[in-house]
């Protein structure tokens, strides 16, 4: 019966870690505060995408989702790396939650 291959399996290991060890620290942190200025500006000043906000989440429709429909073009992105913010700042204003 042949040797197990260690020192392969353990340069295996060491690489795949190596590979993806970058790729999870380069996800993107939240900024929430431009964020959280977004969500208002649709809510509080926006009186047209308010009304077609509320309407909408009341008839079931997820909170986060139709937020990223009515935020500007930039920051969906933004919006979607800070989705447990939003969806718990949403709740704190009193829309069900996005889960």
């Amino acid at each position: 019966m042949p040797a197990p291959d260690v020192p392969r399996f353990r340069f295996t290991a060491l690489l795949t870690v190596a590979l993806i060890a970058p790729a999870a620290s380069a996800r993107a942190a939240c900024d929430f505060a431009p964020v959280k200025q977004q969500i208002d500006n649709v809510l509080d000043r926006d009186a047209a995408k308010a009304v077609k906000f509320r309407r909408e989440v009341s008839e079931g429709s997820d909170s986060i989702a139709m937020m990223e429909k009515l935020v500007a073009e930039g920051m969906r992105e933004q919006l979607d790396i800070c989705r447990f913010e939003a969806g718990e700042y949403l709740t704190k204003r009193g829309f069900p939650p996005f889960h």
